[in-house]
């Protein structure tokens, strides 16, 4: 079961910051007519929120986890 959990604590950070990585343009530049790819501090913007929300998920995943897994 444990390892079923370490499973899906990696997928699921990976699986969100993919979804943020295709809808940034859609939540954060709503108004903008550039291409987040094509400018270089819209798509570092996009890189530093993907990198933060995988590695926020991946620390709080593993933290259940390790918690989760002394009861056993």
């Amino acid at each position: 079961m444990i390892i079923f959990f370490g499973i899906l604590a990696i997928l699921l950070p990976v699986a969100a910051g993919v979804l943020v990585w295709k809808r940034f343009d859609q939540i954060f530049l709503k108004t903008a007519e550039v291409d987040s790819n094509d400018n270089l501090q819209i798509y570092l913007k996009k890189l530093a929120a993907v990198s933060l929300t995988t590695g926020f998920l991946l620390f709080v995943c593993f933290q259940l986890l390790f918690m989760f897994s002394g009861q056993a």
